[in-house]
């Protein structure tokens, strides 16, 4: 399943997901249960679906990958309801020109589909335009459906995850899963500084200011910093308070402000400083993504390991906020799943969704599940097996085996509950605009004022094509 993700990311990364996708193309069509269905099959065919009868219905479930865990669902909800058909459909991708090719062929395919009111009853977002979709009236409001569905009891699952992927007030789509993002650190040299400082209440400046006072104390130990570059770091600063920026749905943009120019201001500090470096330096702190327990213990211990004559404990801290933002952790959605707005059979098409979500069946691999039963056996299986094998192919790591115990994943119940702030992963135009304008900043060539109003004319623009 990691490597189904990283897959998935490089094909991500492969292309940008600009607002322009949302438009009709020419491709396949998988309709819903209105019309006779065409739905493509792995193999490329066609074959023709049937209008539902009899009492049988057919729920067709689009997704880009040939997922096992969707197939396995399909399999256990259609033996519990055999009135009912899952038709899963998706596309070969593989790797390179094939996978991109394959990629954006989903993309058109089902953009079409949706816009011409005969996409499929349920689709996998994570690749898709969410937000243009919203725009257009294509996907159902869950909020509404979960508030009339007594069978849905929102505190089984991560409601601090439920309530922060709202667009316009209303989950139009429902992740499965999700993973959640923070920043390994030398314990040791912190511990050692004396430094103090509250990972769960920091922003930007404050960090500025506990990364200048590392820095200055370990200078006799060795060389330490961030690395990353400017225009790389102020992208993720961005993306992690996206819709303080961009506005999709509404089409409204916010770049030309003394929030964004503040953002510039702080990183131009960093990079002149030399906290943040692209020399090969010791990690004060450095961006993870987190996806299990496993993984977690995976991160923090591997990190001990990954810089020869360094000997330190490692600890995921919380990532700063935005100076005028909320405190709290950042995470994005896996596996999320939409409603076609028109689709003749949402009631089954949300009866399978609660089905993947629930107890019954358990996705493997990648990403913390959005019901929290599902999380406790994770973590209580974790603690019975005791051990961890590294998943590194370097040779220091190779096939080391990590003790866990109760301690060691103690504070992840906390790091998981106080995530609130989405990321947007998916790179786009936006994220192009900012790193080739922001250079001109970070080399001393235009002011920050003028290179906050030249990215905003340029999404503005973006947004309207």
């Amino acid at each position: 399943m990691k490597k189904m993700l990283l897959m998935l990311l490089t094909i991500i990364l492969m292309i940008s997901v600009s607002a322009c996708s949302s438009r009709a193309g020419n491709g396949d069509v998988t309709q819903t249960q209105n019309e006779d269905k065409a739905t493509e099959k792995p193999n490329g065919e066609k074959t023709e679906g049937t209008k539902p009868s009899g009492g049988k219905k057919t729920v067709v479930f689009s997704t880009f990958f040939p997922d096992e865990f969707f197939k396995e669902a399909k399999k256990k909800y259609e033996a519990k309801h055999p009135n009912i058909t899952i038709d899963l459909t998706y596309i070969e991708s593989g790797d390179g020109a094939q996978g991109k090719a394959a990629y954006e062929k989903f993309i058109k395919t089902t953009n079409t589909a949706m816009l011409s009111g005969k996409g499929p009853d349920l689709v996998e977002m994570d690749q898709l335009p969410v937000e243009n979709y919203v725009k257009k009236h294509l996907l159902a409001n869950m909020s509404e459906i979960i508030k009339k569905d007594p069978t849905f009891k929102k505190e089984q699952y991560f409601n601090n995850i439920l309530d922060n992927v709202k667009i316009d007030g209303g989950i139009y789509g429902m992740p499965l899963k999700f993973l959640m993002y923070g920043l390994m650190g030398d314990e040791t040299l912190i511990e050692n500084s004396k430094v103090k400082f509250d990972d769960k209440t920091w922003n930007w400046s404050q960090y500025t200011d506990v990364s200048r006072q590392l820095m200055k104390f370990g200078e006799k130990t060795g060389k330490y910093g961030v690395f990353s570059s400017p225009d790389a770091l102020l992208n993720e600063m961005v993306k992690d308070q996206y819709p303080t920026f961009v506005d999709e749905v509404n089409e409204k943009v916010n770049f030309d402000s003394g929030t964004f120019t503040k953002l510039l201001k702080q990183v131009k500090s960093l990079s002149d400083e030399r906290i943040i470096t692209q020399e090969q330096v010791h990690p004060l702190f450095r961006t993870v993504s987190i996806n299990s327990p496993t993984d977690y213990i995976n991160t923090l211990k591997e990190s001990e390991f990954n810089m020869k004559g360094y000997e330190f404990k490692s600890k995921l801290y919380a990532k700063p906020s935005a100076n005028d933002q909320q405190t709290g952790g950042y995470f994005r959605t896996y596996r999320t799943i939409g409603i076609n707005e028109k689709s003749s059979v949402k009631e089954e098409a949300w009866d399978f969704l609660k089905f993947m979500l629930s107890d019954e069946i358990q996705a493997p691999g990648t990403g913390f599940p959005l019901n929290k039963s599902l999380y406790e056996k994770q973590k209580q299986q974790l603690l019975k097996e005791g051990k961890v094998k590294s998943i590194q192919e370097m040779e220091v790591m190779k096939g080391k085996i990590f003790e866990v115990t109760a301690k060691d994943i103690q504070g992840l119940d906390q790091f998981l509950s106080g995530a609130i702030h989405p990321v947007a992963f998916k790179p786009s135009k936006v994220e192009e605009i900012i790193s080739e304008e922001s250079k001109a900043y970070f080399s001393g060539q235009k002011s920050a004022e003028v290179v906050a109003k030249l990215i905003q004319n340029r999404v503005t623009t973006f947004l309207n094509e």
